[in-house]
Order: C-alpha cells, then sequence, then structure tokens
C-alpha cells in the first residue's frame, strides 16, 4: 500500500476541454432553434389571433365624427374593418392609405371600415386627420371603453367582421387591404 494522496484520482480536464464542450451544446441548441423556426407552418392569411376571432363582435356604439349615432349591430350584412387608430399615431398614417384603398374596393357596400378613435384624440385632430388624408367613412369619438373591449393596447389594431357580426380577423399594426382581401376571401369561397 502506497501514502500517496494523489493515487487513484483522475485530474480535472483542461479548461479549453470544457469550454469546447459547453460550445458544442450551445451550436447544437442554436442549430436546433433555426431548424425549428425554419421549418414551422405560416400564419395562412396575415391575421393575427385575438380571444374575439370566432365570437360575435362586442357592443359599440358612439357618435361619429358629423355628430351621427353609430352602432355596430347596424353594419350587419357586410363585411366590417373596424380600425382604431389616433391622428398622432405615425404608422396610423401610413397606414391609411390601404384603408382608402379598400373602402373604394368595396364602395358597392359589400364591405366598409369603421373607424374608432383612442380615447387621447381630440376630435379637432381627427377631423383635420381626415380632411388632410380621404376616407368618408365612420369615424367613432368619445368611445374611451372601447379599447379596453377589443383588448386594444397600441394602434393601429384593425377587427375584420363578418356578415353574419362574428369577428373572423384581427390585425396588429399596419394592414394592407390586399391582406383584408384574402380573409374576405378564404370565408367567400367556401360560401
Amino acid at each position: 500500500m502506497t501514502d500517496d494522496p494523489q493515487e487513484g484520482r483522475t485530474e480535472p480536464p483542461p479548461a479549453s476541454f470544457t469550454a469546447r464542450i459547453v460550445t458544442v451544446v450551445i451550436g447544437g441548441l442554436l442549430i436546433g432553434l433555426v431548424a425549428v423556426l425554419a421549418t414551422r407552418d405560416e400564419v395562412d392569411s396575415g391575421a393575427d389571433s385575438s380571444p374575439l376571432v370566432g365570437h360575435v363582435v362586442p357592443a359599440l356604439s358612439g357618435t361619429t365624427l358629423d355628430g351621427t349615432a353609430f352602432d355596430i349591430d347596424s353594419a350587419r350584412g357586410s363585411w366590417v374593418l373596424l380600425n382604431f387608430f389616433a391622428s398622432w399615431c405615425i404608422p396610423c398614417h401610413e397606414e391609411h392609405p390601404e384603408l382608402v384603398a379598400f373602402a373604394e374596393r368595396h364602395a358597392d357596400g359589400s364591405a366598409r371600415v369603421v373607424s374608432v378613435t383612442m380615447p387621447s384624440d381630440r376630435p379637432s385632430d381627427t377631423r383635420a386627420f381626415f380632411e388632410k388624408n380621404g376616407g368618408s367613412w365612420p369615424v367613432i369619438v368619445g368611445a374611451d371603453s372601447a379599447p379596453a373591449t377589443f383588448v386594444v393596447l397600441q394602434v393601429p389594431e384593425s377587427f375584420l367582421i363578418a356578415p353574419s357580426g362574428v369577428v373572423v380577423g384581427k390585425w396588429n399594426g399596419q394592414l394592407t387591404a390586399d391582406e383584408v382581401d384574402a380573409v374576405i376571401a378564404q370565408f367567400t369561397e367556401g360560401s
């Protein structure tokens, strides 16, 4: 028997060996993540998810910019693109030509745009926005509870409502008229 206390012990691996193992493990994880992201399914419509999708649109009524009363139930029978916006919102300015194009495409009444201002927006600013940028659809002002009802976190946000009154799509951020028409086409082709 020897009195050597080091006998039977193995030396720990050198630091460079440990660093290589950690690098290989992290590299493997990154490659796996890239593979998952590269092979996942894309969203078909470009629309975002929402707990409102698939349900009847919540109650929404108010006074429009021109002083008339509006109730979302009065829009039943046609597609409605409900757009939450603010006159101070830069993405809303950028999106607005798409809303105008959508409204013009559906001048036959098959679809319409309805806008809802955010509580922080002043009616005078909203009026100036529409005078400058166009759009002759109803603009609801003073419906301060509407953003909370629709769970609008930031503008622009839009909801597509089918003629039956069911919410079928939602967009967070800017949308295009083509994206909205593509969702409408998905629902009308099966009819």
